[in-house]
């Protein structure tokens, strides 16, 4: 019998398959079950106990929304991922009441949602530090510090993500687990941009705190080193007065960390910074007068500027002296005009 049964309800045919196949590479004890209703996820719910659902929200007939109310109500602890197609803030908000472990808009990113069916599983995502598996004592310090730099924070949740957003231990949970499949992307996004700047400053690894302010919470973020992020979450605290305070404890707490990762044989070697080659760098032509000055000629209907000039400056002047314009001797005074000698 599989550890994990999933169903998958979905009335596209082909995204159906393509969710199930997705699954099935996850190389876990896992069986999975694809229809096309809510009426037959009714069906298959009641015929076997189902560790996930995955559900598009506009089905015909019986919506997703309404299908996982009717779930819930016969197993509580089922968790369940919604899809749609449709960007509308009130599926949002419902989706966000119902308390997902995921929410994705089509078209899926297969890495981002299969990171989500190992999330709500539980399934351990294979991380760098297993390398030894006898040598159990520093992960286990790594999720100590996590739990200390928690506590020293006075933080909701700390992440470690590597380059791929993946999670690879973390000390608590976000206050909503559903936004993960997005947020993390979102965050490894502005990782790789964080690397790219320090870079250019001559710095690496790169020393950064990145602040994110939210309704709920905030997001700081922070590279351990070139392949892993920080990521803390923390109850709004409206100023930055705490941000010096906090930069010092995190910077304290990377330290930690990349001596543990040193320990189990992550590799932490900052990579030379690369100049951008010369070939490489875009410049914008210089403007040529002589061309603009052929194009004003064309679009004037006149055979040379510097006539032109002269007639737009005889005429009569204002009766009461004032001048809403220079003359071409001003202009020349002025330097404003293209040197004869060019």
């Amino acid at each position: 019998m599989a550890k994990f049964r999933i169903l998958i309800v979905e009335d596209q045919a082909d995204l159906r398959v393509l969710m199930k196949s997705g699954i099935e590479t996850l190389n876990a004890d896992i069986d999975v079950v694809a229809v096309p209703s809510g009426e037959e996820a009714m069906l298959e719910a009641s015929c076997q106990d189902i560790d996930l659902m995955i559900s598009d929200i506009d089905l015909p007939g019986m919506s997703g929304l309404e299908l996982l109310t009717k779930l819930k109500e016969c197993n509580s602890s089922i968790k369940v991922i919604l899809v749609t197609g449709i960007f509308d803030p009130e599926i949002r908000r419902a989706v966000a009441d119902a308390g997902v472990e995921a929410y994705f808009l089509k078209p899926i990113e297969m890495a981002d949602f299969l990171d989500a069916v190992e999330r709500s599983l539980g399934l351990i995502i294979e991380a760098p530090f297993t390398t030894d598996i006898h040598d159990t004592e520093k992960p286990f310090e790594m999720a100590t510090r996590l739990i200390e730099l928690r506590e020293e924070l006075d933080a909701i949740s700390i992440i470690i993500l590597d380059d791929r957003g993946h999670v690879l231990v973390r000390a608590g949970d976000l206050p909503d687990a559903s936004v993960e499949a997005g947020l993390f992307p979102a965050l490894m996004a502005v990782f790789g941009a964080g690397e790219r700047v320090s870079k250019y400053l001559a710095a690496s690894p790169p020393d950064d705190l990145m602040y994110f302010a939210g309704s709920k919470y905030d997001i700081l973020l922070a590279h351990i080193d070139l392949s892993y992020a920080l990521v803390i979450a923390l109850n709004p605290f409206g100023t930055n007065d705490k941000i010096d305070s906090y930069f010092k404890i995190v910077r304290l707490g990377i330290k930690d960390l990349l001596t543990l990762f040193e320990y189990i044989g992550v590799s932490t070697t900052p990579t030379e910074f690369t100049e951008i080659p010369e070939d490489e760098i875009v410049v914008e032509d210089a403007v040529d007068a002589k061309l603009i000055d052929s194009m004003f000629e064309k679009k004037a209907g006149i055979d040379n500027v510097d006539d032109f000039w002269d007639s737009a400056t005889k005429g009569p002047q204002p009766v009461d002296g004032s001048i809403d314009g220079l003359s071409f001797e001003q202009a020349q005074q002025l330097g404003l005009t293209p040197d004869e000698s060019e």
